[in-house]
């Protein structure tokens, strides 16, 4: 829903009164960096610590004057494990560990040092897998500690293709090679949402201390219209698998108040084509 014009003028009075503010972000994926690009860009100062940049979270406590220094706190860092590829129960059983051990040192670092802070889950936490179990944990703590909660449904943007990277990133690099290949008949719908829309949701609700909120652009999508989109752009054929895929495990429920999404689907998708072109160049 859009804001009105009071709401719109309240919200950006709490912007224009945290300029210089001090954010300690934890991780260092796509959301991340968009978001430490998102805040600088609004005046505010950031620190990042990522295990990409060798600091383990897991052991928050070596980086206990990063948490005194910042005015809040933003909880993105998790192992989220390889979904490409079957696993072994020893290697889930080494990402649950992990994640439990990450849960535990950041969530007390908070407790000792009492920053504000937001925590993103995943609409996987409604399932019983690892990467759900772990993220039902992490919602258990903030309730504990009065944080808050955001919940991610499908975020993308362009990201280097690998063990983890997520379907869209997939479709654009399998349609910048020639042809696009999906192992289901694509009937499985999500929502999704770019990344640049996320981050300034995440930082919306984390202003107006709303404590729960569903952030996603709230339209179902099939995923075959979306490697069609993607096909058509980029002018290469689609094929689909005779399976079903996997339904979404869930349906949102708390939507962002006074927020909605800049933008559409189809833009998205040409700012993803546009970052994957370019990385497509480097490896040629």
């Amino acid at each position: 829903m859009r804001c009105d014009k009071g709401a719109c003028s309240l919200v950006f009075a709490i912007m224009e009164n945290h300029k210089e503010r001090k954010n300690l972000i934890l991780g260092g994926g796509l959301i991340s960096s968009n978001l430490g690009t998102l805040l600088k860009e609004r005046g505010e100062q950031v620190v990042t610590l990522a295990r990409k940049d060798g600091q383990d979270l897991r052991k928050s406590e070596n980086y206990i004057k990063e948490f005194e220094w910042a005015d809040r706190v933003w909880f993105l860092a998790w192992d989220v494990g390889i979904w490409k590829d079957r696993t072994t129960a020893a290697y889930e059983a080494d990402i649950l560990d992990s994640n439990l051990q990450l849960c535990q040192s950041v969530f007390r670092s908070l407790e000792k040092t009492d920053k504000p802070f937001l925590f993103t889950t995943s609409q996987a936490s409604s399932e019983m897998i690892t990467l759900g179990v772990t993220k039902r944990v992490g919602e258990l703590w903030t309730r504990i500690l009065g944080g808050h909660i955001a919940k991610l449904w499908n975020v993308y943007g362009w990201e280097p293709i690998g063990e983890k990277s997520h379907v869209v990133s997939d479709l654009v690099w399998k349609g910048l090679q020639g042809n696009i290949e999906l192992m289901t008949n694509g009937e499985e719908t999500r929502q999704f949402l770019h990344v640049r829309d996320c981050v300034e949701a995440l930082a919306h609700q984390f202003d107006i201390g709303q404590k729960y909120a569903d952030i996603t652009s709230g339209q179902w999508v099939p995923l075959k219209e979306i490697a069609k989109l993607i096909g058509k752009k980029l002018e290469v054929e689609v094929t689909f698998g005779p399976e079903s895929g996997k339904p979404s495990p869930g349906a949102p429920e708390t939507p962002l108040k006074l927020w909605e999404p800049k933008i559409s689907l189809d833009e998205g998708l040409d700012k993803v084509i546009s970052e994957a072109k370019i990385w497509h160049q480097k490896t040629l």
